[in-house]
């Protein structure tokens, strides 16, 4: 019966998409261009938008700072840092580097974008505690932080960090396109349609083999991959998990999967509006949701189960010292604490059913099928859920006034190789995106303290102390750690995943 809900599900989640119109040609893709089908539009004409990240993940513009493919920093726009005081850091530049304009990249252009980009974007404030930012010498910045932040490297790799030459932005100081110091540089937009960029020749790094990218927007998960094995594009994101069975069995195409950071997880709204402010009922919707068999059952082994917050993968990611586990013994005793009885397969209180409001949104590829898995699982313990399927955007209208149970969520594959942005920007009592209403004080202290620490162990005692707080006192329940998938043809030569997920580094790709 599960096996059922859970095909069925999945087959819903297909059927959606099957009815929508067809995707038009794309330009012809002549060996020195590269089309993608893309599952969001790039939006190049504003910064809001996903927070910036098309501009980092085509490589229109460079970061201060670089992750490599261990999520480790590397050099980016600055060759070297130095933290010279516990609030002060300083950043050395590359010599020699143009902006697309043909304006040179010094110290004060790294303060004017920055400063720009804090006042347009409130989350990047919180995301980098800045104080002041200095022009030390032509080629030397200097930030001063709110307090003491060992993180600052790492937040700088993030996307919404990107530098932006003067000439991006109008008179009144209003963005205007996006103009970096990138290998690619913004061409054209096409509303609804695609972006495309063109190598920069002055670039000053490694330069691009391919002449274009042409990033193709189709939202239809079906679509893309129908444009892919039609001819229409070399290169798709987000693929369905069974075109990803698929195309793997065809010769005429290369499939690449790889674990990234990313997470599928219900956050639990622990407010006055929800059952789910008991704890005792978040441990035990944790203790009986399997999630091998949601990887296995929903998505065709298209990802990893996740019974922690970070994937182990990664060196750098702080573990609660224990792990959640299926155990349905443990969430009976948990429910029959918190005055429910199971009569007849179903746990009852006054007179009702436990019922949990999941809400979701369908523009993710795996998010309906993972979404209506872990209800099916639940109705199945005896737990009756109300699927609601939104965009975004309605949804997040829900989940700020409290009006859900559980949000089922993706969080984020742009990490940036350090575990503060996720941890404070989520569940700290102050973030501007905890729409929870958990607070704990102790979990935030931990927070607070993490992010001003060097690596070493008082580090990752501070972190574990965090994370053994949050998987006790369960705001969330970890359902799916990402495995990023993509698809081309077999002409494709020298791509290669990045753990981000969101950083293509199209610049030694041919074809």
């Amino acid at each position: 019966m599960i096996k059922k809900t859970l095909l069925g599900a999945a087959f819903a989640a297909l059927a959606m998409g099957s009815f929508a119109l067809a995707p038009q040609p794309a330009q012809a893709t002549e060996d020195n261009t590269l089309v993608i089908g893309t599952m969001w539009e790039s939006m190049p004409l504003a910064m809001k938008p996903r927070r910036s990240r098309f501009f980092n993940e085509s490589e229109i513009l460079d970061t201060l700072v670089k992750l490599d493919y261990d999520l480790k920093t590397i050099p980016g726009l600055a060759t070297e840092w130095d933290r010279v005081s516990p609030t002060v850091w300083q950043f050395k530049l590359r010599e020699n580097v143009i902006f697309h304009d043909g304006t040179k990249l010094d110290a004060e252009a790294v303060k004017f974008s920055l400063e720009r980009v804090i006042d347009l974007l409130p989350y990047a404030a919180d995301l980098l505690n800045i104080k002041s930012i200095k022009a030390i010498s032509p080629l030397v910045v200097e930030i001063e932080n709110t307090e003491p932040f060992a993180a600052l490297p790492n937040q700088l790799s993030d996307a919404i960090t990107v530098v932006y030459a003067k000439s991006s932005f109008d008179e009144a100081g209003e963005f205007v396109k996006p103009i970096g110091t990138g290998p690619w540089k913004f061409e054209e937009y096409k509303k609804q349609d695609r972006t495309i960029v063109t190598r920069f020749d002055d670039y000053w790094g490694e330069k691009p083999a391919l002449e274009k990218v042409v990033y193709r927007y189709i939202p239809d998960h079906n679509s893309r991959t129908l444009a892919l094995e039609a001819g229409e594009i070399d290169f798709v994101t987000n693929m369905l998990p069974s075109d990803v069975k698929r195309l793997s069995e065809d010769d005429d195409f290369k499939v690449y999967a790889e674990p990234t950071s990313g997470l599928y997880y219900g956050a639990f709204n622990a407010g006055e509006k929800s059952v789910l402010s008991d704890v005792r009922i978040r441990r035990a919707v944790n203790a009986l949701v399997d999630r091998d068999l949601i990887v296995k059952g929903a998505l065709d082994d298209v990802g990893e189960p996740a019974w922690e917050f970070f994937a182990p993968s990664f060196d750098w990611a702080p573990q609660a010292d224990e792990k959640y586990t299926l155990d349905p013994e443990l969430a009976a005793s948990l429910l029959s604490d918190a005055g429910y009885e199971k009569t007849d397969g179903k746990w009852m209180k006054d007179g009702e059913q436990l019922t949990l409001r999941i809400l979701s949104y369908s523009s993710r590829t795996e998010m309906p099928m993972i979404t209506e898995a872990m209800a099916a699982l639940l109705n199945e313990q005896g737990i009756a859920t109300e699927v609601g399927m939104y965009t975004w955007g309605g949804m997040l209208d829900l989940v700020k006034q409290g009006e859900y149970d559980v949000s089922v969520v993706f969080w984020t594959p742009e990490m940036t190789g350090h575990p503060d942005l996720h941890l404070k920007s989520q569940f700290h009592s102050k973030a501007g995106l905890n729409y929870q209403f958990w607070a704990n004080e102790e979990f935030d202290a931990a927070v607070d303290k993490g992010r001003t620490l060097d690596p070493g162990a008082e580090q990752v005692a501070t972190y574990t102390k965090a994370m053994n707080i949050l998987h006790d006192e369960a705001p969330i329940i970890p359902l799916v750690h990402k495995v990023f998938v993509v698809a081309s043809t077999k002409e494709l030569q020298n791509y290669r995943i990045h753990p981000s997920g969101f950083f293509f580094d199209f610049k030694s790709v041919s074809k």
